[in-house]
């Protein structure tokens, strides 16, 4: 049989805050389960606006339930709690590691969605000036601020240098505005603490010889006042470095030569991170078997878009369970055998 696990904590990001309290309420409610919602602090609103519309369907009362509170206080209560079954996270490593650990004394069950450093590996037989412009909007889509943004180009080195100069175009030719405004363009990063911490990670990189191809420290278009962090282009970039290693959570491409498949595929496992992972090629035969090769939860070929029926979720440090479709049902199930 299959069984509620009971009471769920859901604990969400701001990056992307009506999306990730839907991937976790609706599974956690069509599974049976009551649930209390912990979102952001700093994308609240979303959540409330969700509660409205819970409450408006007639939902029993008590069946879903919404505390508003940071992390270091609510999320911790929650995690922490005798009296909840299980807590779904998504949110960066450092925290993930806190509410696992918060979590143990009481062995409830833990389902975590956490950061990424995805690779994206580009041959030579792509289609070049596609795949780069594709990859270069995918990195700074949402100002960078998503979980499996291909962040890391890895580019056969016949290609480099032809790729290095698209790159650099599609990069001066990212916009920057006010997200309020429609358009064609990306808005600021979400605070200061974020915006200060993509300069620092910027000036790293600087500083351990990567290549600034665009972009760099300082607001974008010269502005006095907002978050705006500058559609930034490395190359040259070496797998030790920390651009390369960290997850910078803005607008920040790493490119770096490969030479062959399989170079290809041991540098983008090169990283503790195994969320997503993606493969720009011609060759369909090349495409499946480098895609089998990535540690990561999630495959994008040639630039497919992401399927919401499939489970998504990470590997190694990237968290484990699966949001989405059936898989995502069943983190919210315990099984019971029953004999006679």
């Amino acid at each position: 049989m299959h069984e509620p696990v009971g009471v769920a904590a859901l604990i969400t990001p701001w990056n992307w805050p009506i999306n990730q309290v839907i991937v976790k309420v609706l599974p956690a409610l069509a599974a049976g389960c009551t649930c209390v919602l912990k979102p952001s602090e700093e994308a609240p609103l979303s959540a409330l606006l969700f509660a409205e519309m819970i409450h408006d369907a007639g939902f029993p009362p008590g069946a879903f339930n919404l505390i508003n509170g940071n992390g270091a206080v609510a999320g911790a209560a929650l995690s922490a709690h005798r009296d909840v079954d299980m807590v779904s996270f998504t949110g960066s490593t450092r925290a993930g590691v806190a509410v696992a650990k918060a979590a143990a004394d009481t062995v409830k069950r833990v389902t975590l969605e956490l950061g990424g450093k995805s690779p994206n590996l580009l041959f030579a037989d792509a289609d070049l000036e596609t795949a780069v412009k594709w990859s270069v909007d995918a990195c700074f889509s949402n100002a960078g601020q998503t979980c499996d943004a291909p962040t890391r180009l890895l580019v056969e080195r016949s290609v480099y240098d032809q790729a290095k100069e698209i790159a650099i175009q599609a990069a001066l030719n990212t916009k920057v505005g006010d997200p309020a405004v429609a358009g064609d363009h990306i808005g600021p990063v979400v605070n200061k603490r974020q915006f200060e911490n993509i300069q620092r990670l910027i000036q790293q990189g600087i500083d351990e010889g990567a290549t600034l191809l665009a972009g760099g420290i300082g607001r974008a278009d010269d502005r006095e006042v907002g978050y705006f962090a500058k559609p930034t282009l490395f190359a040259d970039v070496e797998h030790h470095m920390t651009i390369n290693r960290e997850e910078i959570f803005g607008p920040v491409l790493c490119m770096m030569p490969f030479d062959g498949e399989a170079e290809a595929i041991r540098l983008g496992n090169d990283t503790p991170y195994g969320l997503g992972a993606y493969v720009q090629t011609g060759d369909p035969d090349r495409a499946d078997r480098v895609a089998r090769a990535l540690r990561a939860g999630n495959v994008s070929i040639n630039g497919t878009a992401y399927d919401y029926d499939a489970p998504f979720g990470g590997m190694k440090q990237s968290g484990n369970g699966r949001e989405n479709g059936v898989y995502g049902l069943e983190d919210y199930l315990d099984i019971k055998t029953i004999t006679g």
